[in-house]
């Protein structure tokens, strides 16, 4: 019998698009920058860069669009741009939200895996009132390679004192996956407007958080 979303010792939330309604704050960051440069971003800019670090995608763009600013340099322009809007209008998903802090009740141990940067990541859970709830926060570049391999996630369930199979990952972006079950972990996944294979996910996932849907016991 599947195990209740509660019975997991742990719980690991992905910011952007689960925890918070932000990914509109990246989907063009990047390509208003390159014009802001006089640059001509390709199409594809946004679906090459979907799965990588800030710092992987600082270096595609710098190498790709011939930029002479450093990698870091360009992750601080683009932090700049970002973080004003995690300080003041970013939105919580308040569904997910609600289940963190159910969860953090139960006395359940919480940490976030994010793609962000420090100082939204933090600015955005203190103005929300969620930061005390996770004794955990992991960035994707403190780790090799994205979510798609599965030591970011291994690394959070060790600092949660935890091995994998006693946690379950929320998440909204499917190329996440793959690290999820390799660290061993339970997928719930939670629905944003950016998802483009949702059916997808909905098949994979042990649960759903999405719009109400018969049959599907773990919508809301």
């Amino acid at each position: 019998m599947k195990k209740d979303i509660r019975d997991y010792r742990g719980a690991i939330f992905d910011l952007d698009g689960t925890l918070i309604d932000s990914t509109h704050v990246w989907d063009h960051l990047c390509r208003d920058w390159l014009l802001a440069q006089g640059k001509s971003p390709e199409v594809r800019l946004e679906r090459d860069i979907e799965m990588m670090t800030l710092t992987q995608s600082a270096e595609y763009v710098r190498r790709r669009y011939g930029i002479t600013l450093s990698a870091r340099e360009i992750i601080a322009r683009w932090e700049g741009m970002a973080l004003g809007a995690y300080e003041t209008t970013v939105a919580l998903k308040e569904e997910t939200a609600a289940l963190a802090r159910e969860l953090y009740g139960l006395g359940r141990a919480l940490a976030v895996v994010t793609s962000c940067f420090p100082a939204a990541c933090e600015a955005v859970l203190r103005r929300h009132g969620l930061r005390d709830l996770f004794s955990a926060v992991l960035y994707t570049d403190e780790a090799p390679g994205d979510k798609s391999r599965p030591d970011i996630w291994t690394a959070a369930a060790r600092r949660l004192g935890l091995e994998g199979a006693s946690c379950i990952v929320f998440e909204d972006a499917s190329y996440a996956l793959r690290g999820i079950r390799a660290a061993g972990m339970a997928f719930a996944a939670v629905y944003d407007d950016t998802c483009t294979d949702w059916e997808w996910m909905k098949a994979e996932a042990d649960w759903v958080f999405g719009p109400k849907e018969a049959g599907n016991p773990g919508s809301f």
